[in-house]
């Protein structure tokens, strides 16, 4: 019953931040470009802090703990979508990866798979790392 009502969580997380991401550029259009870089890469960096502390609670093995930042990565990539619109489509791709990736792990930390969970996770960090690369080099 406790895994059915977490999936269904996991699940309407993930429906919530892709109605996000679809709503995101029409939102924000008319802020500033150049305002909208330093969101965007302060929530990629938020969201690449969150994951990395999703792997160091699965490195001690705390895969409840893992879970909740796995799912808190989540969330501040629905926001990512929404401050990285105006950003090159290599960024849009990475988010969505990585909130994939996140989805990924929270549901392999929920069924105490912390292998899977951190495979996931290094996934996250790596596609995240990109779009903040690509992010930091538009701001300059």
């Amino acid at each position: 019953m406790t895994r059915s009502r977490l999936a269904a969580s996991v699940v309407a997380v993930a429906i919530a931040s892709g109605a996000a991401l679809a709503i995101a550029p029409a939102a924000r259009a008319a802020e500033a470009p150049r305002l909208q870089v330093s969101r965007c890469a302060a929530d990629l960096t938020a969201a690449l802090d969150r994951n990395a502390a999703a792997i160091d609670a699965d490195s001690v093995g705390d895969t409840a703990g893992a879970r909740t930042y796995n799912l808190r990565t989540l969330v501040i990539l629905a926001g990512a979508g929404l401050t990285c619109f105006c950003q090159p489509a290599q960024v849009h791709a990475d988010i969505i990866a990585a909130a994939t990736d996140s989805i990924h792990a929270a549901m392999s930390n929920a069924i105490g798979d912390s292998a899977a969970a951190s495979n996931s996770e290094d996934a996250v960090a790596a596609e995240l790392t990109d779009a903040l690369e690509v992010v930091r080099y538009a701001e300059v």
